[in-house]
């Protein structure tokens, strides 16, 4: 069985949210989650990532399928990025006062024993099991093209005057590639997604694995994101928009008279 947990609060700094995000558990082991952060000024940047985050989300509960094949899931999540993609594009041109907008968008779907994942921007995904903590999303930002290249450490990224300006973004150009890739999802496991608002301002020391990981089940327990938001905010001082969505796969039971 899965169960989905989602929140959103506009921080502490800014007075309007432009995070959008939407989930649905679609059958015993098939949901999506979508998280989209908007840019390009405050209407603008709800108004882009509305519109992709509506899109994804009525394409994938349209299209997806208990027992589809990797192949087309990839389709589906693929088509329905580049759909959004093009539509965000599309609405910027017809509000001059919107020329540039776009949006960052993170999707996961779990179906059966795997989760996928698109993205682009750098939103994030995270994934909780039994061998710890993995990142499934790579930043689509300047800072780390700096770290792949070399000429930065991760220490100077965390302080790097561009570590906010992303290179890929949802709607900005008439076209957008996303990410995708596959990773298990097993009884007990949990996937983060999450904004920068979160990962940005909760501090590095409680996005490590085990300190994540306690304040991930304290919210599984609640039934409720709030606490990952109050971390962001009262230890980050909330400075940016604050997203999170939790997908959690039941843990196994254990056989009887086991």
């Amino acid at each position: 069985m899965l169960t989905i947990l989602g929140g959103t609060d506009a921080g502490l700094v800014r007075k309007n949210n432009q995070d959008k995000y939407e989930y649905k558990v679609l059958g015993e082991l098939l949901c999506y989650g979508v998280l989209c952060d908007g840019m390009g000024g405050t209407d603008c940047g709800q108004l882009a990532s509305q519109t992709a985050t509506d899109f994804v989300a009525q394409a994938l509960e349209r299209d997806l399928r208990p027992g589809m094949s990797e192949a087309s899931l990839k389709g589906v999540m693929m088509s329905a990025a580049a759909g959004a993609n093009a539509l965000v594009f599309d609405t910027a041109a017809q509000n001059p006062g919107c020329a540039g907008m776009g949006t960052t968008l993170v999707v996961a779907v779990v179906s059966g024993e795997s989760v996928y994942i698109s993205s682009v921007g750098d939103s994030r995904a995270y994934h909780f099991g039994s061998q710890g903590q993995k990142q499934l999303t790579k930043d689509h930002t300047v800072v780390q093209m700096l770290l792949d290249v070399g000429e930065i450490s991760q220490e100077e990224a965390a302080e790097h005057p561009k570590r906010h300006l992303i290179t890929r973004a949802v709607g900005v150009m008439p076209q957008v590639e996303a990410d995708f890739v596959e990773h298990p999802f097993l009884p007990g496991d949990v996937l983060l997604l999450c904004s920068d608002g979160l990962y940005n301002y909760a501090g590095s020391e409680n996005m490590d694995a085990p300190a994540l990981l306690t304040h991930l089940e304290k919210s599984v327990g609640a039934g409720s994101v709030d606490n990952l938001i109050e971390l962001a905010k009262n230890i980050g001082g909330g400075g940016d928009n604050i997203t999170a969505v939790l997908i959690c796969r039941e843990p196994a039971q254990p056989e009887e008279g086991a």
